[in-house]
This record gives structure tokens, C-alpha cells and sequence, in this order.
């Protein structure tokens, strides 16, 4: 009788979190419908309450000089910051700017890997949210074919 109840208690609290409304509906990692709908990035800042960061040469974006094809450029972020606790990834040019919004555990080493769509040739922008502070770096990428379509 025992496993019975600590079952039905467990899924009850599982119940509980996944439900809408329930206690992981309004935790950090829920996604921001306004900041990726913004179409600027000076808006994706308002929608996300971010402060203007502080440039860092400890944010190294890795991708390619030239993408042929801008549906799909490989992007990969590195950093030494200490406790990083998120990762925002900014197309500069894309009708849609905010291309990812990652949460990491503080006490890991964050990795950051992912393949993105620009429409045109951009700068990316990088922020890294480490030890209560905002870190950015950019690097412009040259687009041939671009990956998003317009309007």
C-alpha cells in the first residue's frame, strides 16, 4: 500500500509542475515570446530588461567568415567568464534578431553550439550573463544566399 500512495503522491507533484499555470510556468527557463518577436535588437534588450553590457574579448564567436548559405551557418561560443549563467545569440539583420536564449548552470563551464539562419550579411552579437554581469562580443558574417525569407 505504501508504494502506492509514493506513487500517486509523485505523480501528483509531477502533475503539479508540468501543468500550465503550474510552478515551472513562470521560471526563468520558460520561453520569451516578446524578446523573439522583437525586430530589433535594442528591443529584444527591453523585452529581456537587459542593461547595455560591457564588450569582453573573453567571448570568442566561432563561425564562418563567408556562410553560401545562410539557412545554415555553424556558431559555436566560448568563453573564460566566470559563473555563466545565460547565453543570448543576436542576428543584428534578421527580420527576427534573437536566434537563441541559453541558460546554463553557474558552477558548469558553459558550451554553446548551434546552427543558425541569417537573412542577410550581419553582425552577431553575443551577450553572456556571468556573476550578475553583462558581457558582449560581435563578429560580422558575410552572407551569399540568404536563409530567411522577408516579411
Amino acid at each position: 500500500m505504501q508504494r502506492r500512495h509514493f506513487l500517486a503522491g509523485g505523480l501528483a507533484l509531477l502533475s503539479a509542475y508540468l501543468a500550465p499555470g503550474g510552478a515551472w510556468a513562470n521560471s526563468p527557463a520558460r520561453r520569451n515570446s516578446n524578446a523573439f518577436n522583437a525586430r530589433s535588437p535594442a528591443s529584444v534588450y527591453a523585452a529581456l530588461g537587459l542593461k547595455p553590457p560591457r564588450d569582453s574579448d573573453a567571448i570568442r564567436i566561432v563561425a564562418p567568415d563567408v556562410a553560401e548559405n545562410g539557412a545554415n551557418i555553424p556558431v559555436e561560443i566560448q568563453t573564460d567568464l566566470p559563473q555563466v549563467e545565460r547565453i543570448l545569440l543576436i542576428g543584428e539583420r534578421n527580420l527576427f534578431p534573437l536566434l537563441a536564449d541559453a541558460s546554463f548552470n553557474p558552477r558548469l563551464q558553459p558550451w554553446f553550439e548551434a546552427r543558425i539562419k541569417l537573412a542577410e550579411t550581419s553582425k552577431l552579437h553575443v551577450l553572456v550573463q556571468a556573476n550578475g554581469q553583462l558581457y558582449s562580443n560581435s563578429r560580422t558574417v558575410r552572407v551569399i544566399l540568404g536563409g530567411c525569407l522577408p516579411g
